[in-house]
């Protein structure tokens, strides 16, 4: 639903920001519902009211900017008690994104924890261990088909907790920058050697990333490594 990364990315909409839709027999689960997200679920004639569960991340912006709007959504404006929220414990507590209304709409929410299993409706995931990032967050790994690595800093194990057959990473740095905990470009080279995933998808896209053209990132990356490393694009559909 998009592949805009960061704040700058994000807030003049460079690329769309909308996060990641995963549909598998009678599962469907929104994932990241950044902002813009409804409207990209809209354009690509998704009926919100047919989602079963949205996963959230963690709680920044660009992650969950549209996440009450998708509740309410879900559970047709709150007349429909149903769907499930699954996010970080500092998503609700505190200073929460999850708005306190929107929340009894929902059929459950469940509180993330690392290195647990979920399930939605018999679509399995697990959590990764904590990230290393600014607020409690987390990657997620569907069994062997897909891994999916959020924000964080580079750290022992990553590549582990996330390897599949099909690998998901938020690219956000062209360039490593201590103090910024995220991933760069030579991180994801370093995660892509030790998983040796069949097909890996860049997205989350930093400024810097961007200008350098994610396209020629990725064809750069697959020399190097060996895999077949892609760039997404809005809008990209891949069926696993």
């Amino acid at each position: 639903m998009g592949t805009a990364g960061a704040r700058f990315m994000v807030a003049k909409q460079i690329a769309a920001s909308g996060g990641l839709y995963i549909e598998e027999g009678d599962a469907r689960i929104s994932l990241d519902p950044g902002p813009g997200a409804v409207v990209q679920y809209a354009r690509r004639q998704v009926d919100l009211t047919t989602l079963d569960a949205i996963v959230v991340s963690h709680r920044h912006l660009d992650h969950v900017g549209d996440v009450n709007v998708m509740v309410e959504a879900m559970t047709d404006g709150g007349f429909q008690h149903r769907g499930r929220l699954f996010c970080p414990s500092d998503a609700l507590d505190d200073d929460p994104v999850v708005l306190r209304y929107v929340r009894r709409y929902l059929g459950e929410i469940v509180r993330l924890a690392p290195e647990t299993a979920y399930s939605v409706n018999g679509l399995a995931f697990t959590t990764s261990g904590r990230h290393r990032h600014q607020v409690e967050t987390y990657g997620f790994r569907f069994g062997d088909r897909l891994g999916w690595i959020t924000d964080s800093e580079y750290y022992d194990g990553i590549a582990e907790q996330h390897r599949a057959d099909v690998m998901v990473i938020h690219t956000v740095l062209l360039h490593c920058h201590a103090g910024l905990p995220h991933l760069c470009v030579a991180d994801v080279e370093r995660i892509v050697r030790d998983a040796r995933p069949r097909l890996v998808f860049l997205t989350h896209f930093g400024t810097t990333v961007w200008r350098a053209d994610p396209a020629a990132v990725a064809a750069d990356l697959s020399q190097r490594t060996g895999i077949d490393v892609r760039a997404a694009t809005d809008g990209l559909s891949v069926e696993l």
